[in-house]
């Protein structure tokens, strides 16, 4: 047969070469295990400062599985609010199986953007009280509270990698840092839910990302005007339309598909004249559009506090996301966030 003429060659040619004098056969490369961490942020910095304070919830941290070819990419993940990086540690440990490594990152969230521009007369209001909490600095919104720009969400990501670069080295997370020290946004994916995916949106309109994703988010919707906030189709994409993607529930109330689609559309994303692709029983690619939903019910043993928050999580927050019969989370396993994030 070809195939074991092939592997018998192979064989030879490794035999020959180790036996032929002045010749050694390369390294082989050993991977390290892949490994789930809890780290506080304000390990990695001094000025950082507990958040919540008085019971800091930590960063969650995956290095690739090291049965898989390390792919060069991380995804960090951004949080709704309130939320924790430990209730998404699905999506994490989905990346990292896929060679990925992973961060979910822990930040000043714990006020809704709705709830400080919803009713604002000032179009620059969800841009401008994102901005304070992505970035530090500027000036907060009526309502808000000042975040120091070391309390940002980009320094708190940087003096993570910073501090994974040197306790574990092995690891690779120095990659995703420039020789200035500060982020290689260009190899991220970054994703969010709720609260945590506007402030992807801000930075996709910021930097240049190796993907965007948004979870049953933006929300940023102005009930004067009765819609999107300016900043989604007013301000130019940095991130290309063609990697950013979203994902919403037909039964979130808190942000429901309508708006987000709207949101979506003016970042760009493409979808059908009928709206976001309905992924349940169908296939990726999902005929190349952005913007997908499901009418999928969240998981009954959710523990989240009420029916709307219950459909809210179900896009990818651990405890509401539909599982299969093995209690393995269902959009990993049919591929929607392999097509979202994991390209």
């Amino acid at each position: 047969m070809v195939v074991s003429l092939l592997v018998a060659a192979g064989a030879c040619a490794r035999r020959d070469a180790n036996d032929a004098p002045g010749i050694t056969a390369p390294p082989q490369v050993t991977r390290p295990p892949s490994v789930e961490r809890q780290i506080n942020a304000t390990t990695t910095d001094a000025a950082i400062a507990a958040v919540p304070t008085g019971a800091e919830a930590p960063h969650v941290v995956i290095n690739p599985s090291p049965a898989i070819t390390p792919q060069g990419k991380l995804l960090v993940f951004l949080p709704g609010t309130l939320g924790r990086p430990s209730q998404y540690s699905y999506i994490l440990r989905a990346a990292a199986a896929r060679g990925y490594h992973a961060i979910g990152v822990n930040y000043v969230n714990q006020v809704a953007m709705g709830t400080l521009c919803q009713f604002s007369a000032d179009p620059n209001c969800y841009w401008q009280a994102r901005s304070v909490v992505v970035f530090g600095g500027g000036t907060p919104v009526a309502g808000q509270s000042a975040v120091t720009p070391a309390n940002s969400i980009v320094n708190r990501v940087t003096r993570l990698l910073l501090s994974l670069r040197t306790t574990a080295p092995s690891e690779g997370w120095g990659q995703f840092l420039r020789a200035d020290n500060t982020v290689d946004w260009s190899s991220i994916v970054l994703a969010g839910h709720s609260q945590g995916g506007g402030h992807v949106g801000v930075l996709a309109k910021s930097v240049l990302l190796a993907r965007a994703v948004y979870f049953s988010s933006p929300e940023d919707w102005n009930e004067l005007t009765d819609r999107p906030a300016p900043w989604t189709s007013a301000r130019a994409n940095v991130t290309p339309a063609s990697r950013q993607f979203g994902f919403g529930s037909d039964f979130d109330t808190l942000v429901p598909n309508a708006h987000a689609s709207a949101h979506w559309t003016a970042m760009g994303l493409s979808a059908p004249a009928s709206g976001p692709v309905l992924v349940d029983g169908a296939a990726s690619p999902y005929g190349g559009f952005q913007q997908l939903r499901t009418l999928l019910s969240f998981n009954p043993a959710s523990t989240a506090l009420t029916a709307a928050l219950k459909n809210h999580g179900v896009t990818v927050v651990d405890t509401s996301t539909p599982v299969d019969g093995t209690g393995a989370p269902l959009f990993n396993g049919n591929g929607v966030w392999a097509y979202l994030c994991f390209p």
